[in-house]
């Protein structure tokens, strides 16, 4: 227990602004602080943040580990105003008498309250860091999914088209129309009157010609991913995947692409 030579010194009142330290986490120190008025937050440093454990208000107590564990140790937290206050500072020599004589066994409940304060604090820090990382992963993820929608915006057309599959004759042109289509891929619709001998099946990779603008062709190559079939106009949707496209024509759709 810390020992006083000589005269005790008197309390003291000591006045703080909001956002004062009072203590600093890590600092020696041995005096004792009741709070007259006001609110005082005490709090914990970890990966550069304030953790926040207890905010005390008038009557509490601030500083008191010391003074219980009986050594000289590094405060093990940091106190803050919250608001304007004032504290009455003691010496812990003030206690000491009176703290000496109290029964072993109020001695040690006090002791053993103190363990369980600092474990406590140390969970309620560890959890609040993992709610910070939650917390920043899931802000990590949404700000992921608007980077994936800008990126794979679909806008709604109707373009008139070309196209052939891959491994057919060059001078082949099957028409065709397409329907949405985004920097990731495109969905399109064909008569299948028009398909001749043709028949097309997911899988298949296409050749397609079409315009965003007038005079400018934009050439891609896509693969099927699924097909569906019209009830009654003889028509076929397709769902298809860019494969590639020429950097030239990629900018061009990203221009056509902008709202």
């Amino acid at each position: 227990m810390t020992k006083t030579k000589g005269k005790i010194p008197p309390v003291v009142t000591l006045n703080y602004s909001k956002t004062d330290l009072i203590i600093k986490e890590g600092d020696y120190g041995v005096s004792i602080y009741e709070v007259i008025s006001g609110k005082v937050g005490i709090f914990v440093e970890s990966g550069g943040a304030e953790i926040r454990v207890a905010i005390l208000g008038p009557g509490m107590i601030v500083g008191e580990m010391a003074f219980i564990s009986g050594n000289t140790s590094t405060r093990s937290a940091s106190a803050r105003a919250l608001e304007n206050c004032c504290l009455e500072v003691w010496h812990p020599a003030m206690l000491l008498d009176a703290y000496k004589q109290m029964p072993d066994i109020l001695r040690l409940i006090a002791g053993q309250a103190l363990k369980l304060i600092v474990r406590m604090n140390k969970m309620v820090v560890g959890l609040s860091l993992k709610q910070e990382q939650l917390q920043d992963s899931q802000t990590q993820k949404l700000s992921d999914q608007r980077d994936d929608n800008r990126k794979f915006y679909r806008k709604m057309v109707s373009l008139e088209c070309v196209f052939r599959p891959v491994n057919s004759p060059e001078d082949l042109e099957l028409p065709g129309r397409i329907r949405d289509i985004s920097k990731r891929g495109l969905g399109m619709t064909v008569k299948t009157s028009r398909l001749f001998n043709y028949i097309l099946i997911p899988g298949d990779e296409l050749f397609i010609s079409t315009y965003f603008v007038p005079d400018q062709t934009v050439n891609m190559t896509a693969k099927i991913i699924w097909l569906k079939k019209g009830e009654t106009d003889g028509a076929i949707s397709l769902g298809m995947v860019l494969t590639h496209m020429d950097p030239d024509d990629r900018k061009r759709l990203g221009f056509f692409l902008m709202p």
